[in-house]
């Protein structure tokens, strides 16, 4: 079963996915671009009331906090 959109695991599907393909090459610039990228699909493309838009860009930038902590 997959995420739902917006959620911390979506996030962090999303994020680890991407990596993943990018060979963890780089892996900071890489955490930053999937960010940038599903930060503006968020703002630009999801159509939702705003409340839902700002919650999913705290989910998102929890996760990207969280993920690049590893590091």
């Amino acid at each position: 079963m997959r995420p739902l959109f917006g959620t911390v695991e979506y996030f962090e599907h999303k994020i680890d996915t991407y990596l993943t393909n990018k060979k963890n090459k780089n892996r900071e610039k890489h955490i930053k671009e999937i960010v940038s990228k599903l930060e503006q699909e968020i703002r630009h493309e999801f159509i939702c009331h705003e409340r839902i838009k700002k919650e999913c860009l705290q989910n998102l930038f929890k996760v990207s906090k969280k993920t690049a902590a590893m590091q």
